[in-house]
């Protein structure tokens, strides 16, 4: 049997489950504030593979944020610095993508300029472990609780423009005829989204922080699922294009994590996540959680509606997404030895 390597960027922030850090969360978020009402604006951004990065201005300096929906709050990637205001006293422990937990302090970053809106108070957390990976490519991350203090978005990735607003219909008219998918919080600021795949409907965290992922599937959570639905694994041998003892290297947002694992490469002619059609799709099992990537940026823009509680997606094409096996979801196969 051969054996490859399978390297993944999954940089989800999540809170520990506790009603403690969840609260505290939400306790957190409750201050920011925007320096307008009843706006509008287009902002110039970056995309890269499909992750939304935003230019805004922290300090007086241009700062580079990851647009990143799996993550309740903000992230700042390296040091604490003097203008920081401290939140918490006590830390709260959070945990990343691979299961790795550490205790944090969130503190509050008095104004971050996004275009010519002002948003006070936006709460981070200050960790330096991912920066070996990001390469200086972005400097932190925006999270998912902007959204849940009203702000809708438009992620343009088509034209690499990013539209923010709290207008409640704003977006009414582009959103007509394009399909949807509901999101609801399981967690804190954290969107679920229902995929229709070959097994049945599977809810996972809308991650557009996961990079270059299209989905992350689990091999053990799908394990568990045939436990229970045994006639169904016939289903899994069928989708299977191979099946391989897997080094699976993943990046989170405390480091790095490798573990040996046996994955399959799969193959779905069709998927839907809720009412998004996706053909020719190739992912492997090779992950610790399951959750909808960035890739689908790289095909559709986006719409975060705010008050209707949706995601609109905005084919490049106009039509359905057809991936095609130049795309193998959120996997890059590098060989290794031989096994």
């Amino acid at each position: 049997m051969n054996r490859k390597t399978i390297i993944t960027i999954l940089l989800a922030l999540v809170a520990m489950t506790s009603i403690v850090a969840q609260d505290m969360i939400k306790t957190a978020t409750a201050p920011i504030s925007f320096s307008k009402k009843d706006f509008a604006d287009t902002i110039k951004i970056k995309v890269i593979d499909g992750a939304v990065v935003v230019p805004v201005e922290i300090e007086g300096q241009t700062r580079n944020l990851l647009f990143d929906t799996g993550s309740p709050l903000g992230l700042w990637q390296g040091q604490k610095e003097a203008w920081m205001r401290q939140f918490t006293t006590d830390s709260l422990t959070f945990g990343d993508i691979n299961k790795r937990s550490r205790n944090q302090i969130i503190y509050q970053f008095p104004t971050i300029k996004m275009g010519n809106l002002q948003i006070e108070n936006y709460p981070m957390i200050v960790e330096d472990a991912m920066s070996e990976f990001t390469c200086n490519r972005f400097d932190g991350i925006i999270g998912f609780n902007l959204v849940g203090k009203g702000l809708s978005f438009k992620l343009d990735t088509k034209d690499s423009l990013l539209i923010v607003t709290d207008r409640k219909k704003f977006f009414a008219e582009e959103e007509k005829g394009q399909p949807t998918a509901k999101y609801r919080m399981k967690r804190a600021y954290c969107p679920l989204v229902y995929v229709d795949s070959p097994f049945g409907w599977i809810e996972m965290v809308f991650d557009t922080g996961a990079l270059n992922t299209w989905l992350a599937l689990s091999q053990e959570d799908l394990d568990r699922w045939f436990q229970k639905n045994p006639k169904k694994r016939k289903l899994l041998d069928d989708l299977t294009l191979q099946t391989d003892t897997t080094i699976n290297t993943s990046w989170g947002l405390y480091g790095l994590s490798t573990d040996t694992l046996v994955g399959r490469l799969l193959h779905f002619t069709k998927i839907k996540i809720d009412k998004l059609p996706v053909n020719d799709l190739y992912i492997t099992t090779a992950h610790p959680t399951m959750r909808v990537g960035s890739a689908v940026l790289k095909h559709a823009s986006l719409i975060i509606d705010a008050p209707k509680k949706q995601f609109v997606f905005m084919p490049h094409n106009g039509q359905d997404i057809t991936v095609g096996n130049s795309e193998t979801g959120s996997a890059s196969f590098i060989p290794s030895e031989a096994g």
